[in-house]
């Protein structure tokens, strides 16, 4: 499973700008990503990976890198 390509498919579907030119570092306000856009994907990257992400721990997850981290911790577990 590639972790970083589906998360960025899931991307693609809630910003403006094409998913080739996303830097994965950058915080997730890139491409007007506002807080119900936000909550939208992460309901999309938790149901596509079979996963759960606490509120708490959401705060911490500032960029999609974080994501990617995030998400091969809990699929492995």
């Amino acid at each position: 499973m590639d972790i970083k390509k589906e998360l960025l498919d899931i991307v693609g579907e809630y910003v403006d700008i094409p998913v080739d030119s996303i830097d994965t570092s950058e915080g997730l306000q890139f491409a007007g990503l506002d807080s119900f856009a936000l909550l939208s994907m992460v309901t999309s990257i938790e149901s596509k990976f079979g996963i759960s992400i606490p509120n708490e721990k959401l705060s911490t997850l500032k960029t999609l890198d974080d994501f990617i981290v995030f998400i091969s911790e809990s699929v492995q577990s």
